[in-house]
C-alpha cells in the first residue's frame, strides 16, 4: 500500500467542503450553528411575555420585570459514526498503473469513501431538522431524543371542508391564521415565512379553487418549472420531496405527502447544536476541553489484514428555541 498519511485536521476539512446531497430545511431553517463543550444538551425553549413596559419617573427605580415564560429541554447528544475499510487486497489492481498512479488513485478512494460517509451524515441531519419542525425528533428506528413540547394547536389536523381538497376550504385564510399564531408564540420578530410542502399538500393548494386564480398570476411559472410557490400570504412555500431508505429497503418521505410544515424565521428561534466527538483524536474532542467541530474524520493503518481505515463523525442536533413552526396535515 502507497505511504498516503492525511492528518485528522486535513480530513476533517475535506469533509467539510463535501456537499453531496441537499439540505433545505436544514439550510433555510437551521443556519445558527452552536457549540457544546458538553455531552448533554441543555437548552430553552422561550415563550415572551409580549408585555409593553411601563413609562416611569426619572427618579423612579426601573421596573421588575418577570421572567420570561420558557421550557427547559435536556437530553443525550446523539453521536453517529461511521468508518469503512480499504485493505490492501482493495488496492491490488491499482499497482499495474504504477507508484504514482497508484497513490493518486488511493486518494481518490479514500475522498470517495468519505463523500459516501458524508452523503449518510447530512441526509441524517436533514432528517432531524424535519423531525424538529413536526415537534418531536425521533432517529430511524423511532426512538424519541427530544419532545419541544409543541403546543396542540400548531400541530392541526385539517378535516371536512377544511381540507385543502374541498372546494369550500381556504389555505389562505389557514396561513394567516398560523402566521399569527406563530408570531404570538414566539414573540413576534419573525423577518420571512418558509413553509415545505408535501406532494399532495401541494397538489392540493394548485387546484385549489381560491388559490388557483392567484397562483396563475403570482407564479404560474415557478410551478410549472420549480415546483413551488414564490409567495403566496407572504409564506414562500416550496414542495419538499426529500425521502430515506428504512433498514427494510422501503423509501420513505421525510415530510408526509398531506403536511404543510410552516416556519417564522427568527434570529433566535432555532440552532444546531453540536457535541464534542467522542474521540481522542479530535482536537475539540471529549476530554480536551475545547469547542467541538461539527464533523471529524481521521485514518488509520491496520497491519493485519494489511489495509486502512477511514471514519466520519459528529454529534449534531437540530433544535428549536422558539414556538416557530406549524406542522398541519392538510389533505385525508
Amino acid at each position: 500500500m502507497p505511504d498516503v498519511v492525511f492528518t485528522p485536521r486535513v480530513l476533517t476539512l475535506a469533509v467539510y467542503k463535501m456537499q453531496p446531497v441537499k439540505t433545505p430545511v436544514l439550510d433555510k431553517v437551521f443556519p445558527r450553528k452552536k457549540r457544546a463543550l458538553t455531552t448533554p444538551f441543555s437548552w430553552d425553549v422561550k415563550k415572551p411575555s409580549n408585555l409593553l413596559m411601563q413609562s416611569i419617573a426619572v427618579s423612579a427605580e426601573a421596573t421588575v420585570r418577570g421572567g420570561t415564560d420558557k421550557i427547559n429541554v435536556t437530553c443525550e447528544a446523539p453521536r453517529f459514526a461511521e468508518k469503512e475499510f480499504i485493505s490492501a487486497a482493495d488496492l491490488n489492481e491499482m499497482r499495474k498503473f504504477g507508484t504514482a498512479s497508484e497513490t493518486e488513485l488511493l486518494k481518490e478512494r479514500i475522498a470517495d469513501e468519505q463523500a459516501d460517509m458524508k452523503r449518510n451524515f447530512d441526509l441524517t441531519r436533514e432528517f432531524m431538522a424535519v423531525k424538529a419542525l413536526s415537534g418531536v425528533i425521533v432517529d430511524k428506528n423511532g426512538k424519541q431524543l427530544v419532545d419541544f413540547g409543541l403546543p396542540v394547536d400548531h400541530k392541526p389536523v385539517l378535516a371536512g371542508a377544511d381540507l385543502w381538497t374541498d372546494a369550500a376550504s381556504d389555505p389562505i385564510a389557514d396561513l394567516r391564521g398560523w402566521k399569527k399564531l406563530i408570531n404570538r408564540a414566539c414573540g413576534g420578530g419573525v423577518s420571512s415565512w418558509q413553509a415545505f410542502c408535501g406532494t399532495d399538500a401541494m397538489t392540493a393548494l394548485i387546484n385549489n379553487v381560491k388559490v388557483g386564480d392567484k397562483l396563475m398570476f403570482l407564479a404560474g411559472k415557478q410551478i410549472a418549472e420549480e415546483g413551488r410557490i414564490a409567495r403566496l400570504a407572504q409564506v414562500d412555500i416550496e414542495e419538499y420531496d426529500g425521502s430515506y431508505v428504512n433498514d427494510a429497503g422501503a423509501v420513505l418521505d421525510m415530510i408526509p405527502d398531506n403536511v404543510f410544515a410552516m416556519v417564522g424565521i427568527v434570529s433566535d428561534g432555532t440552532a444546531e447544536l453540536y457535541a464534542p466527538v467522542v474521540d481522542l483524536d479530535a482536537p475539540g474532542g471529549v476530554g480536551k476541553g475545547k469547542e467541538a467541530d461539527i464533523f471529524f474524520s481521521k485514518m488509520w493503518n491496520v497491519q493485519d489484514p494489511s489495509g486502512q481505515w477511514i471514519k466520519v463523525e459528529g454529534r449534531p442536533l437540530p433544535v428549536l428555541t422558539r414556538i416557530v413552526v406549524v406542522w398541519a396535515q392538510v389533505t385525508a
